[in-house]
């Protein structure tokens, strides 16, 4: 369900307002006293300028916003053939919660019983760790870069990635173990993201990563790239899932049959897949969208190919 600010005559924005502005507006009111309603709440926040919404409040509340993140399954260690791939839209909590979520249900689990012979499932990776992560990179990144943030999963490790680079002069190393003070590249967000409490405490992101790792027994590492920062998580060798292996996906089941058959039509999808023609004729545009396939021909008579991934240039 989604709240609506009108902002001037015929122009509304459309908020997903009532898990998230009412969560905040609830925590903040140990801070100030403020109003309850929507837009006073958005103006107390610093959010809205001259009477309309500012760039902090689009991608943390716009349903409608151009705000992306891919995520993507390696068959190996390297960046060359895909097991899945999938893109989403949404403000940035949606898109830590989907990312989240798809982390979730690509990693390993194994069980382990307590005391009294309660199920305990624990992951690979810890989801704490998962968390701060995510959030740091949608908290951190430069939103003047149109490159998205990143969740790629190899069979090694995970990493987490978004743009926009490390400060300047600065490491990981200086927040981790020095008394480096956070540098707040989108302040309003960080803000936010503190009220809502998916950050904890400011500027210490990375040393609840690298404690949370530590406990875990899991290597982490940080990647200081000219286009941005990634945090790595290195998957253990040696554990054993427990968990039923992951149905495959629709994307899976259409490379699968590529892989064995020249071509396919939009038929020939429905028939693996088990969809409607508009949700097979979505999905196999996504896949040629993100250069998995390629189409040739009109409509009626088109027909889908596995492309050979270009993706390590």
């Amino acid at each position: 369900m989604a709240g609506i600010i009108t902002i001037a005559k015929n122009i509304n924005i459309v908020y997903t307002y009532p898990r998230y502005v009412q969560e905040i507006n609830m925590n903040i009111k140990t801070y100030r006293t403020i109003q309850t309603n929507k837009k006073d709440v958005l103006n107390k926040l610093g959010l809205l300028r001259d009477g309309k919404v500012n760039n902090a409040a689009k991608v943390l509340f716009a349903s409608n916003t151009d705000l992306e993140i891919q995520m993507a399954i390696f068959a190996t260690d390297e960046r060359l053939t895909f097991n899945d791939i999938q893109r989403r839209n949404g403000n940035v909590f949606e898109l830590i919660e989907a990312a989240e979520k798809y982390i979730r249900n690509n990693i390993k689990w194994r069980v382990d019983f307590d005391g009294s012979l309660h199920r305990i499932e624990i992951p690979e990776i810890p989801l704490d760790a998962v968390r701060e992560a995510l959030v740091n990179s949608f908290c951190h990144r430069d939103y003047r870069i149109s490159q998205n943030n990143e969740v790629l999963i190899y069979k090694n490790r995970i990493e987490i990635y978004n743009p926009g680079a490390f400060p300047e002069g600065l490491t990981p190393t200086d927040f981790i173990e020095g008394s480096e003070r956070s540098i707040k590249r989108n302040p309003q967000i960080a803000q936010m993201l503190y009220y809502s409490k998916d950050v904890e405490s400011f500027g210490t992101g990375l040393r609840r990563i690298t404690a949370a790792c530590k406990t875990a027994k899991i290597k982490v590492g940080f990647q200081m790239l000219k286009t941005g920062f990634v945090v790595v998580f290195f998957r253990p060798e040696n554990m054993q899932a427990d968990k039923k292996p992951i149905t495959k996906s629709n994307s899976d089941k259409i490379i699968e049959y590529l892989k064995n058959n020249d071509c396919m039509t939009n038929k020939e999808a429905r028939g693996i897949i088990n969809l409607s023609e508009s949700a097979t004729k979505r999905l196999l545009r996504s896949m040629v969208e993100n250069r998995i396939l390629f189409a040739s021909g009109e409509r009626k008579t088109r027909k889908y190919f596995l492309k050979k991934d270009d993706s390590n240039e």
